[in-house]
């Protein structure tokens, strides 16, 4: 595996919890290719950052450098929130104030995240135990073990970062406490479940901060990255009672996101607290400008594009399995001795992106869909009969 996964871990996106086929509005069978493309773009956002983090370190043993921040892969899971909150308010959108609405909509988001990161993160830990050492940010400590599986913020012996044993799991501990918020919401007619879950959000963002300095759980939820997800509420909020925006409106916000990202500082401490605002503010105006756009609940993207969407959650989780393995092997081979640095550079991440979609993709198809079903199979009649 890598020789220094603390980086990844610590800039590791996702979002990850947006998964699965969405409907339009009048519904009409077909998926909002929209979403699923931007859900590609973000995916790649990441396996791009944590390729160049491969690279600098492989570069580092030969004392040459690769400034891996130049790109701002770390935007990825920025995308991935604001998509979430978005997704969250489109497939809910004639549940809210429904009976039994908040427990089906936890089920579903437990049936669908659960079962590939409980497996993810069993062979991380497999790895820890079989290979002692060769992960050096994920520990054998039963407790983080435990705290992973539950989505529940551990502090890492090797660094005391807030992760998981899979460490980009951490934007899934999120995503949880989110969904949590969003279920509550769903007892509220959609009219002021919207307002409800904002508010829930902001207040929990601020009791966070009140507890920070004596609660780690608590300083880890103090982060303002939380208000992505109010973001993409807002978007899907305004998509579902069909509203749009002049096209031209749209396109002015897409390109104005996408200079703010490239115009952002490199990553670093500082630009992490204010992430919201230098990624996540780009990440709105791109989805909003993707999805206000006039025709965008009907628009046809490029089929490959939105496979790869639709595969984004197995991309997300197996790509750094397939990194460290391809950086080992390229350890191993001598290949920064055998090949110009530039070269080597630019086919490593041409590499890691290709494979990196090649992996997820047939994990997708082969197992994440099946566990999926399986979990489906298994609790949603029991929910039922409940």
């Amino acid at each position: 595996m890598s020789r220094n996964w603390t980086q990844m871990a610590a800039h590791a996106i996702g979002t990850t919890g947006a998964v699965g086929a969405l409907r339009n509005p009048a519904a009409t069978g077909q998926r909002l290719e929209t979403i699923q493309f931007l859900r590609a773009i973000a995916v790649f956002f990441v396996v791009v950052s944590h390729a160049g983090h491969e690279v600098a370190d492989l570069l580092a043993g030969a004392a040459a450098t690769f400034d891996e921040k130049k790109f701002p892969g770390d935007f990825g899971v920025d995308l991935f929130f604001v998509i979430s909150g978005f997704i969250m308010v489109h497939v809910s959108r004639d549940a809210f104030g429904k009976t039994g609405a908040a427990a089906d909509f936890m089920l579903r988001r437990i049936v669908r995240i659960v079962p590939l990161y409980w497996l993810m993160t069993t062979a991380m830990i497999a790895i820890v135990l079989a290979m002692p050492g060769s992960v050096d940010t994920a520990t054998s400590d039963p407790r983080h073990w435990l705290a992973s599986y539950l989505f529940v913020p551990f502090a890492r012996a090797s660094d005391g970062l807030m992760r998981p044993v899979l460490g980009l799991g951490w934007s899934l501990q999120y995503e949880m406490l989110f969904y949590a918020l969003f279920a509550l919401g769903l007892f509220l007619p959609r009219r002021w479940a919207i307002g409800a879950v904002l508010a829930q959000l902001v207040a929990v963002l601020l009791v966070a901060r009140q507890f920070a300095g004596v609660s780690s759980v608590a300083a880890f939820f103090s982060h303002p990255i939380m208000l992505e997800f109010a973001g993409g509420i807002v978007l899907g909020s305004l998509f579902v009672s069909g509203r749009t925006l002049p096209a031209w409106f749209c396109a002015l916000s897409i390109a104005t996101g996408i200079v703010l990202l490239f115009a952002a500082p490199s990553f670093s401490p500082d630009v992490d607290r204010l992430r919201h605002l230098h990624y996540g503010a780009p990440a709105f105006l791109i989805v909003a400008g993707a999805i206000l756009s006039p025709g965008a609940g009907n628009r046809a993207m490029s089929p490959a594009m939105v496979e790869l969407g639709e595969a984004s959650y197995s991309i997300y989780l197996t790509h750094p399995f397939l990194l460290g393995a391809m950086a080992l092997v390229a350890d191993r081979l001598d290949l920064v001795g055998r090949i110009p640095l530039p070269n080597f550079a630019a086919s490593f991440l041409a590499a890691s992106i290709v494979a990196s979609a090649v992996l997820g993709y047939g994990v997708h198809v082969a197992l994440d869909r099946r566990l999926t079903g399986i979990a489906r199979a298994w609790l949603m009649p029991r929910r039922r009969a409940a």
